[in-house]
């Protein structure tokens, strides 16, 4: 739902433009990521200088979880949006315990998706008025990429994302996966986490390969 008009427009390019760095300080499995507390913690004071606030909500559709997430401005105005949740499978331990957790992956991107912002993108500090400054390195700047050529930190980054996102909505494909790397590069299973022995730009062209094959439309 999209209720809009120049007054909750204007305080966001406003929010944009004070909000400072959201640091991808937290480590999981599938590398570094800002998690829910980081980010709330970065935007909610930008946010209440500009009379804005995130609100999420939950509601039942078809008998599905959806996840409501509303962008208010004081004028009344409103941005809304809506996500199916995905129904957790296989899922091992407490059900609410993922549940929660799903709820909470699902609360952080789309925060940062209806603020049009993305963790780790550093504060140029008007650095974006030397158009001959780049701090981005040529084979990093069309990213997402398919097979890459050296393996730098942003696309190994890249795709223990879509690994980690795997894992979240499959975790049958994310084994099949796992398991077809630990045979097909002798990775050991006894020693250290699946994304430790990503470091090789042919790991994430199997990756990619195999998610076109067996994910990917």
């Amino acid at each position: 739902m999209l209720t809009l008009t120049k007054e909750i427009t204007a305080a966001l390019c406003k929010f944009i433009q004070q909000v400072g760095t959201i640091h991808e300080k937290d480590n999981a499995q599938f590398g570094e990521f800002a998690d829910l507390s980081t980010v709330l913690s970065v935007v909610n004071p930008a946010l209440a200088a500009n009379g804005l606030s995130v609100i999420h909500t939950t509601k039942i559709l078809e008998g599905k979880n959806v996840l409501v997430t509303n962008l208010m401005h004081t004028s009344g105005e409103i941005i809304s949006s809506e996500y199916l949740l995905p129904v957790a499978a296989n899922v091992r331990g407490n059900p609410m315990h993922a549940e929660g957790g799903a709820l909470t992956y699902f609360r952080r991107y789309c925060e940062l998706a209806i603020l049009g912002l993305n963790a780790g993108i550093p504060d140029n500090d008007g650095d974006f008025a030397n158009p001959t400054t780049s701090k981005i390195t040529p084979i990093t700047k069309h990213k997402p990429v398919g097979m890459p050529t050296i393996l730098d930190k942003e696309t190994r980054d890249h795709y223990l994302k879509k690994v980690g996102e795997l894992y979240l909505n499959s975790t049958d494909l994310y084994k099949q996966l796992t398991e077809a790397m630990y045979v097909e590069y002798g990775f050991d299973k006894t020693s250290g986490k699946f994304s430790d022995y990503i470091q090789e730009p042919k790991h994430v062209t199997y990756i990619q390969t195999w998610l076109d094959a067996y994910v990917n439309d």
